[in-house]
């Protein structure tokens, strides 16, 4: 009977840990410990309906001429991702901003270099020799599951990859399925859910290593975590299985 105990222990513990594998990420298949390297094409980011862009002008008037000046003493505060939000234009339903004195600028589907472009050209006609800047402004992604963290993160960078995205949200737990992390994304109005493999190396050189502002990532939990330490009844079981071999030795005497 103690045999068949410690048997039922050795099987609990094997199955309630997580192996080695399911752990680390961009594995290797082929064992390969050599520098690797991959092409990875960063898709270029456009302006979107509803997106919040900032818009930098700057040009040989002066200030008071300038109906676009971006001076801090103007609208007061520095020049925080909050202050940014607060002088930002919003993209409306009709893909356009809309700017003093010029009107609407339809952006929508342009880069923010293009965008720049385009507005500056608008503005040629009322400032001397404009430059334009156009940033995107209070850009996030919403990381959920089995994560340390989970929450909503902003960021400023142009790109976002999802290991950096994890890394906002603390990492995934122990507990967490890095070969089924799911993304879900708004495009074209259509909502798509996209599954992501963390462990595979080949990840770096796909389009779905980079994240998009707006998404969500969501972090399944592996089958195994009902039945994990963390939550697998220990003292339950042990105290049943010592009961059952102090009232097996003492029937046996």
């Amino acid at each position: 009977m103690r045999n068949i105990s410690l048997f039922i222990i050795a099987i609990l513990f094997v199955t309630g840990c997580v192996s080695q594998k399911e752990s680390i990420y961009l594995q290797d298949a082929k064992k390969d410990s050599g520098d690797k390297s991959f092409s990875n094409i960063k898709s270029v980011n456009t302006i979107r309906v509803f997106d919040q862009i900032y818009i930098q002008v700057s040009s040989f008037d002066d200030g008071n001429i300038n109906f676009m000046s971006n001076d801090p003493n103007r609208y007061g505060g520095g020049r925080t991702e909050a202050d940014l939000a607060m002088v930002s234009y919003t993209v409306n339903k009709d893909g356009e901003v809309k700017l003093p004195i010029v009107g609407a600028s339809k952006v929508v589907g342009l880069t923010t270099d293009q965008a720049a472009e385009e507005i500056r050209k608008q503005l040629e006609n009322y400032l001397n020799t404009p430059s334009i800047k156009v940033t995107f402004v209070n850009k996030s992604i919403t990381v959920l599951g089995s994560v340390s963290h989970p929450g909503r993160y902003f960021y400023a960078s142009e790109y976002l990859n999802v290991f950096q995205a994890l890394g906002m949200a603390g990492d995934i737990t122990e507990y967490g399925n890095r070969k089924e992390v799911v993304i879900v994304r708004d495009v074209n109005n259509e909502v798509v859910r996209k599954r992501v493999n963390l462990t595979e190396l080949a990840l770096l050189g796909q389009d779905e290593l980079y994240i998009q502002a707006d998404d969500v990532l969501y972090i399944e939990p592996l089958k195994r975590r009902q039945w994990g330490f963390e939550a697998f009844p220990w003292a339950l079981v042990l105290s049943s299985i010592t009961t059952i071999v102090l009232v097996a030795n003492y029937v046996g005497k």
